[in-house]
């Protein structure tokens, strides 16, 4: 039942999340929007599907080992690897960032207060360029000032999102964890 309301949440996308993609800007500014309105299947929709797969890659080693089943229901609502297997990766993303966030407590609230500005791109390779945002978040009387930088690549005339460094750097950590365990 939980993975039907996730399919109707991403059918249900803004169209305006969806469009604003021209320019790598846009598209930084949109998925900055549907954080900020904790619209995590509208962040999914704008996400590269190389980098849905990537996040799907990182963990399917973790819940396919014995005893993982608790991290597997708590950040994707997956009881079992072949509920995990069966999620699209799309829906997958979005149940992992709701988990994500929710984890530390205030954070959802305090990424409605977001003022996200994408201030500008560089290239870094092939197609992908880096947006850099200055990101201001409310907390109580405290506003909490940061940049973020985030890669993009363009796929059918619409820039989409790549995973983070800090995501594709677990990754690597991960596996090299998971590599010594099996030795």
């Amino acid at each position: 039942m939980r993975r039907l309301l996730w399919i109707a949440a991403l059918l249900l996308v803004p169209a305006s999340f969806a469009a604003a993609q021209a320019t790598p800007e846009e598209a930084a500014a949109a998925f900055g929007a549907a954080l900020k309105a904790n619209d995590w299947p509208a962040a999914a929709r704008l996400m590269h599907p190389q980098a849905l797969q990537q996040l799907r890659g990182m963990f399917e080693p973790l819940i396919a080992m014995p005893g993982m089943e608790q991290l597997g229901d708590r950040l994707f609502g997956a009881h079992s690897q072949a509920e995990f297997a069966a999620i699209p990766d799309t829906i997958l993303f979005a149940s992992f960032l709701r988990a994500s966030l929710s984890q530390q407590p205030g954070l959802t609230d305090a990424m409605r207060t977001a003022v996200i500005s994408p201030l500008g791109h560089i290239a870094a390779g092939g197609d992908t360029v880096l947006v850099v945002s200055r990101v201001a978040i409310s907390i109580d009387s405290l506003t909490i000032t940061q940049f973020d930088v985030m890669p993009f690549v363009p796929l059918d005339g619409r820039w989409r999102g790549l995973l983070k460094a800090d995501f594709t750097n677990m990754a690597k950590l991960l596996e090299r964890s998971l590599n010594a365990r099996r030795s």
